[in-house]
């Protein structure tokens, strides 16, 4: 059986462990160069021209697939960002008073309404800077059917944001989360 060696020293640290193996280059000298491999005269250089598989037809065929794929993601994003821009809108003239809550029923879910009620309640923020004008509407898919808004506002001199979230359902895009800061 081996005793136990002692890793202390003086102040109660440990020593590095020792290096085992030396160095390849001190054993075997530096390591040799590749050989370069010689180039072909006739040879087309095809480094810059980008990689391509198959034929043009297979190419095309590729393309269209892959374009018609976009296609109905650019019409979501699209949808979803004129919805939320139309809906904060209609969102920020109940927070000023300007329109009854109970007209956001065909837009949000009844957590939402009651929220924008409660906020129009209890004094939106900066309320008594002006009338709020939306600025700047950020709109990031997070799934095929959902999405995250992000948006500003300015009241006055003032800049203010405010965070959503909208759910596609059967009858369209729903509002149904809403934070205003």
């Amino acid at each position: 059986m081996l005793a136990p060696v002692n890793t202390t020293f003086g102040g109660g640290f440990l020593l590095p462990a020792p290096e085992l193996e030396p160095s390849r280059e001190t054993c075997h000298g530096p390591a040799p160069a590749a050989p370069e491999s010689p180039r072909c005269r006739n040879r087309a250089r095809r480094i810059s021209a980008p990689a391509r598989a198959g034929s043009v037809g297979l190419q095309r065929v590729m393309h269209a697939s892959h374009a018609a794929k976009t296609r109905p993601c650019d019409e979501v994003d699209s949808a979803a960002q004129q919805f939320a821009t139309a809906a904060l809108r209609v969102v920020l003239e109940a927070l000023d008073g300007r329109r009854n809550p109970q007209q956001l029923r065909p837009l949000a879910e009844p957590t939402v309404i009651a929220a924008v009620r409660t906020v129009a309640a209890t004094g939106a923020p900066g309320k008594g800077l002006g009338a709020a004008t939306l600025t700047r509407v950020d709109v990031m898919m997070s799934g095929a059917a959902s999405a995250e808004v992000c948006a500003a506002y300015d009241r006055g001199a003032r800049h203010f944001a405010l965070a959503a979230r909208i759910v596609r359902g059967r009858s369209g895009w729903r509002l149904t989360a809403f934070r205003a800061c």
